[in-house]
């Protein structure tokens, strides 16, 4: 992973907070009756992908939790095509101490022991369409980039139905040929500038910025 570079726990919590106020101006999604599925003892969930940039409804995610661990499957409808993108878990793990629903910013200062990490990554085709999976098991921090944004380590997911799960969806621009690898696994990968988070959609070789969002809310 490359190192980052003008990135800091500052942004990291702009991100949350603009993600937070985004989903407060649009329609919240509502986990419905007839968005929450059981399946013995999987709980599937789905809501909307936002594009906190140009403030439209950009596609669907999906989140299955069971008691060892949570799947999911981002879809977004509106991306640039041979661009690389990857997609964070930022897993609240005691969202019943945040000040208020979804999680925000300010609750950084309160006991939610967040845990960041890498989900998933890829070139997106000629059709601008992507679609992206993961899955977290319960304890697995491996991929967690806490550290680089002067967080205290959380133990990865600690319980998969009662953390509050966001999806962050990152461009790193057009691909970059000896870099790809990196776009689509790390952070900071091929970036030489970074847009503050939810205010420009990257365009250029070396752009990068955080723009869409799906939030999902605890189901115990």
């Amino acid at each position: 992973m490359l190192r980052l570079r003008n990135i800091s726990l500052m942004t990291f919590v702009l991100l949350l907070a603009l993600s937070c106020s985004k989903q407060e101006q649009l329609e919240k999604p509502q986990l419905a009756a007839d968005e929450i599925e059981l399946r013995g003892k999987a709980v599937s969930q789905t809501t909307q992908v936002i594009n906190a940039v140009t403030g439209e409804v950009a596609g669907e995610a999906r989140l299955v939790r069971n008691d060892n661990g949570i799947t999911m499957q981002f879809e977004a409808n509106d991306l640039i095509p041979s661009h690389t993108y990857t997609i964070w878990w930022v897993v609240w793990n005691k969202p019943e101490n945040c000040a208020g629903s979804p999680c925000a910013d300010t609750d950084f200062a309160l006991p939610v022991e967040v845990e960041v990490l890498y989900a998933a990554g890829h070139v997106v085709g000629g059709s601008g369409k992507g679609k992206f999976t993961g899955h977290l098991k319960v304890g697995d921090d491996s991929e967690s980039i806490n550290a680089l944004f002067g967080l205290p380590p959380a133990g990865g997911l600690q319980d998969a139905k009662a953390a509050e799960i966001h999806l962050v969806l990152r461009s790193h621009g057009p691909k970059i040929p000896g870099l790809v690898n990196e776009q689509i696994s790390s952070y900071e990968g091929g970036c030489t500038t970074n847009f503050p988070p939810f205010t420009a959609i990257p365009a250029e070789e070396g752009e990068c910025g955080d723009f869409e969002f799906a939030i999902f809310l605890p189901v115990s």
